[in-house]
This record gives C-alpha cells, sequence and structure tokens, in this order.
C-alpha cells in the first residue's frame, strides 16, 4: 500500500539550499499545508526558505522574500 501525500512529513528551512546554513524551522504533515505554512513564515520574516520531502528526500517548493524587507526605494523591479 502506497504512503499519501497528506500523511508525508515535509520540513520547512530557511536559509540559501546547499550552503551548510539552512536552518531547520518546524516539520508538517502534507505537501499543501507545508507551502501554506512556508509562505506565512516567510510573510512574518522575510529571507529564503525551502520545503523538503523527508520520504522522498527533495525540495518541492522554494521561496525568496528578501526583497520585501528592502525599502521601496531601494528596490526596482527588473522589466524584461
Amino acid at each position: 500500500m502506497g504512503v499519501l501525500m497528506e500523511d508525508l512529513r515535509f520540513d520547512i528551512f530557511r536559509g540559501a539550499i546547499g550552503t551548510g546554513d539552512e536552518e531547520w524551522l518546524e516539520a508538517v504533515c502534507g505537501r499543501e499545508n507545508a507551502r501554506q505554512r512556508m509562505k506565512e513564515i516567510a510573510a512574518a520574516k522575510p529571507g529564503l526558505y525551502f520545503v523538503f520531502d523527508v520520504h522522498h528526500h527533495f525540495i518541492v517548493a522554494c521561496a525568496d522574500t528578501r526583497r520585501l524587507a528592502l525599502p521601496s526605494s531601494r528596490w526596482k523591479p527588473k522589466i524584461a
């Protein structure tokens, strides 16, 4: 019998992937729950975040909210 996605554990981390400076924040059951929680955390404290699938050993979501912490006069959107 297979494992359901909503039963899997997903870890939420703060920091750049692969730098060794990643900080584990919390574990959440379910991929969508983990993505939503990451978004909530990232909105409250801007930075780099990612969600790691503990069962399959891969990253399923990332967020970069660092620009939200800059004063609006310093951040200029890139227009293609």
